[in-house]
């Protein structure tokens, strides 16, 4: 990344952060960012008076085997939210528990995701750098969203080093320090919201496949995909409920149905069988591609949601409509399918998981990204020019 963009990014991201935590403890009476500051004040003294307390595990490990459990105290229910509570009870010792220095030294820690996320596309998208710097760092959703002190920044700092050690283990044989690394940053996105590492499992599998054989990727990810789906679906046969993945991602939904809040969209309640995930599908793709509509416009958050998922429609249709040759060959290369497929899946997931408009905007900010990016590589740049579509 040039160093000329280093400072200003990382700025960016930090007043961003700043920008969040004032808004929300002025102008909107909920915010999870404040709420888990508030308790991190608690561990912040236990970490001053009794250390060993504070590093001793808390938490109901006895679930730990039931790892898609969605009970209220279930262990893989809270691991996000005490790993991110004892992270900044840690950064309180250095800020003395005030929320504005604390929020500065996470997003400089967190920052540090996108920095690696960054530089692997831009190994693999070569002379995209100022694309890249604007859509990773400067699109407005992924920097607001995510720089709030809450699990999003934290997931964004373990995928991208999940991924940029992941392309170091595959392109450098017997690279053991980059596995550990890797191993360890999944590990991280386990305990952030496990759901999500697990659409980490089948991209990086097509990813490996197809870096390994060079050619027609879609192949090996549309055929790691379709085993994922039969057995998504055949898991419904399990004696064991707890191993039952419709029903329990179908629970995850009804979960979040049965909470109330202001941007609460109309959402069918899954059922366990493949109809049901077929007639509620339109739904999600509505939910994350076009709610809110223009005429549920009701606050500055909803207008930026509106105009970004417009600008991201537009983008792709133009891309593909102006370089159909060019945008054909996301489908032969590993990591622009990675990103692709990656991207598809999660925001899918929360079209089907979360009936809020405003949880939305959150939870797909960095998919977003993901999913523009390989279609951004179709855009061609001349040094010393701005960047036009290449026909």
């Amino acid at each position: 990344m040039p160093v000329v963009w280093l400072a200003p990014a990382l700025i960016a991201k930090v007043f961003a952060g700043m920008l969040y935590g004032y808004l929300y403890a002025h102008y909107f009476p909920v915010s999870d960012s404040w709420m888990y500051f508030r308790e991190s004040l608690i561990d912040y003294k236990i970490l001053l008076n009794n250390p060993t307390e504070f590093f001793s595990v808390h938490a109901n490990t006895g679930s730990i085997t039931d790892f898609f459990s969605n009970a209220p105290d279930a262990f893989w229910s809270n691991a996000g939210e005490n790993l991110l509570i004892k992270l900044l009870a840690i950064l309180n010792v250095f800020t003395g528990g005030n929320y504005y220095l604390t929020s500065i030294l996470f997003n400089c820690f967190t920052f540090w995701g996108l920095y690696l996320f960054y530089s692997l596309a831009h190994k693999y998208f070569p002379g995209k750098g100022s694309l890249l710097i604007m859509f990773i760092f400067f699109l407005p959703s992924c920097l607001f969203w995510n720089s709030g002190m809450d699990k999003d920044g934290l997931l964004i700092f373990f995928a991208g080093t999940c991924m940029f050690y992941f392309d170091k283990c595959i392109t450098l044989k017997g690279d053991v320090r980059s596995g550990v690394i890797c191993l360890f940053s999944f590990a991280g996105l386990l305990l952030m919201r496990n759901l999500t590492a697990i659409t980490f499992l089948p991209a990086i599998l097509a990813w490996l496949l197809s870096f390994r054989k060079r050619r027609n990727a879609y192949l090996y990810f549309a055929g790691v995909y379709a085993v994922c789906i039969v057995l998504f679906f055949w898991s419904a046969r399990f004696p064991d409920s707890a191993y039952n993945l419709p029903l329990k991602f179908a629970e995850k939904q009804h979960q979040f149905l049965s909470l109330e809040g202001k941007s609460k969209l109309q959402l069918t309640p899954l059922e366990p069988t493949v109809a049901s995930y077929v007639k509620v599908l339109p739904e999600a793709l509505n939910h994350v591609f076009w709610r809110p509509y223009i005429t549920e416009i009701k606050s500055p958050f909803h207008l930026l949601s509106f105009a970004e998922n417009l600008a991201v429609i537009v983008i792709i249709v133009l891309v593909i409509w102006i370089t159909q040759k060019r945008t054909a060959l996301i489908l032969h290369q590993p990591f622009s399918m990675f990103l692709l497929t990656l991207a598809l899946v999660n925001l899918l997931s929360i079209g089907y998981l979360v009936p809020f408009s405003g949880a939305i905007m959150r939870y797909k900010a960095f998919y977003v990204v993901c999913l523009l990016l390989p279609f951004i590589n179709c855009i061609k740049t001349t040094p010393g020019k701005s960047a036009e579509l290449y026909i």
